[in-house]
């Protein structure tokens, strides 16, 4: 094998060198350009800033008060219905349980 570059490596090392300068002056014009947007901003701002400008008087802010909640009437204790239960094919829990723990279930 042969480490001497061939005609066409170098044209590709070429090229590829070419394209990274070419990449580096737009970047270069690109910061040039943003830095020269930067201070003519900062300028822009010093000189607003110079002026002065009369700042209206702060009013007290009023505090609201909280709507206490209306007093709700005790629900009767007993409503006569069951919670929500989980449905195991026609099959009572205790005995879903006991099929779950034969099965080896934990």
């Amino acid at each position: 094998m042969s480490t001497v570059p061939t005609d066409d490596e170098k044209n590709l090392n070429v090229e590829a060198d070419e394209q990274a300068d070419a990449m580096k002056d737009q970047l270069r014009k690109d910061v040039a350009s943003w830095s020269a947007g930067r201070s003519e901003e900062s300028a822009l701002k010093a000189t607003e800033v110079s002026v002065q400008m009369a700042k209206p008087a702060a009013q007290p802010v009023k505090r609201v008060k909280r709507a206490k909640p209306a007093a709700t009437d005790a629900k009767p204790a007993a409503t006569g219905k069951k919670p929500f239960s989980m449905s195991y094919d026609g099959v009572t829990e205790a005995d879903y349980i006991t099929y779950m723990i034969a099965r080896g279930a934990r």
